[in-house]
């Protein structure tokens, strides 16, 4: 939920009704919102990228259950992370200026409050902004300021965690559960309505991919690019690509002419038809496979030489995804934005921006559903192609011609694992 806020640059106004919803429904629970977060701790130990996500998420959590809890609820959390914390009784702030200082210090605090003492070193993040007064190694953190102190070392201590648990070697009790705890960080938890009447708003067919480049986020334009250029895709991009078309809605009689003629004969219905039957369920255990979300895509395995599958933020270089940025027309000026999110590591927040680069009339837009750009990659081609056709009418009617291909994509993104 945090995610879904952030990536809609909610106020702060949005997220309280969002979230007011849902916390009293975890607050209700205590055994249940426990073994969830072990759990979570269990599937998201694994990489530094996972790690840093949930801390990031456990954090923001924290932070807004203390800010909404009943008084006393952040002092009790701070006896618990760091009973080195005091209360500095009333008669010595009075005494020898103490409070003249801090008050001189912390901007924003009254003369009624209360104050903690703790080792600096505790309270670093408000000592770097200047927002704490210290003295003899102690800083002197106002009442309202004990958040920070939960906060920072909630976090050291989980990330410390986390490390250690990703060292420990499987158990055969742990190996049955395996799959399970992948699977949870690549789980496809945004509502997929968008994808209800994808046909009806693409008008997707085997004539008009190319068309639709422009309307593709840059996982998978590199993966159309890809084909156009070297007329092949190795197994997981013609997984990542095929569901994703599927998704948007293109037929499987369409998919299988196609990509026939991408492939240029080179055996497609002997060796790869099977392919993408089974995506549309039509061989093997004949599943309804549905398109990769954001956190699939991003999280799965990283591409080896040749491959084009994943996310381009999230494996490629600066220059490769301004390389990319470049073929799809967006200016260098408008590629700030975007690279600034890569580098920060926010790979979801860089597709938006790079949505909000290539759509600058988004906010006028307001009747098309943008919630879920971040989230998945069909919700931003949904999205885009719905703007579209408003500004422009139905998009068949569009001449778009894409790249032509120059250069080669080698440095590209993950995969999944679950294979059709």
């Amino acid at each position: 939920m945090f995610e879904q806020l952030k990536l809609r640059n909610a106020d702060q106004k949005q997220c309280k009704e969002h979230l007011d919803r849902l916390l009293p429904r975890i607050n209700k629970d205590f055994k249940k919102d426990w073994i969830s977060h072990f759990v979570l701790r269990l599937a998201y130990c694994r990489t530094e990228d996972l790690r840093r996500w949930f801390l990031t998420q456990e954090v923001a959590l924290l932070k807004w259950r203390l800010g909404h809890a009943a008084a006393g609820s952040t002092t009790n959390a701070l006896s618990t992370v760091l009973p080195e914390a005091t209360l500095v009784p009333q008669r010595d702030l009075e005494g020898s200026n103490l409070m003249a200082d801090i008050l001189a210090s912390t901007p924003g605090i009254k003369m009624e409050s209360k104050i903690y003492q703790v080792p600096f070193i505790h309270a670093l993040d408000l000592v770097e902004h200047r927002q704490v007064f210290v003295r003899g190694g102690k800083a002197f953190v106002p009442e309202s300021r004990l958040v920070n102190l939960v906060t920072a070392r909630f976090r050291a201590s989980l990330s410390r965690q986390l490390v250690l648990l990703s060292a420990v070697p499987t158990t055969p009790g742990l190996q049955r559960t395996q799959g399970f705890l992948k699977n949870v960080t690549t789980v496809h938890t945004v509502n997929d309505q968008f994808q209800a009447d994808s046909s009806n708003v693409t008008n997707l067919n085997s004539n008009n991919v190319p068309a639709h480049l422009k309307h593709m986020p840059l996982c998978m334009a590199q993966l159309q690019m890809a084909l156009q250029k070297e007329k092949h895709l190795k197994h997981w991009g013609r997984l990542q690509y095929g569901l994703f078309l599927k998704g948007a809605g293109l037929s499987l009689e369409d998919a299988l002419i196609y990509f026939e003629r991408m492939f240029a004969g080179k055996g497609f219905s002997k060796e790869y038809a099977y392919n993408w039957r089974h995506m549309y369920g039509k061989e093997g255990k004949r599943a309804n496979y549905p398109p990769y979300s954001c956190a699939k895509v991003i999280n799965g395995n990283a591409p080896n030489a040749n491959e084009h599958h994943g996310c381009p933020y999230k494996h490629g270089t600066v220059q490769d995804v301004t390389n990319l940025l470049s073929r799809l027309g967006v200016t260098a000026q408008q590629q700030k934005g975007i690279i600034a999110q890569q580098q920060s590591h926010n790979y979801q927040l860089a597709c938006v921006e790079h949505f909000k680069a290539t759509h600058p009339n988004i906010e006028r837009d307001s009747q098309v559903q943008t919630d879920n750009l971040g989230n998945h990659p069909n919700a931003w081609f949904h999205a885009s192609v719905s703007i579209d056709k408003l500004n422009h009418g139905d998009d068949d009617k569009l001449n778009v011609n894409s790249p032509t291909g120059k250069g080669t994509l080698d440095d590209s993104p993950p995969s999944m694992e679950v294979s059709p």
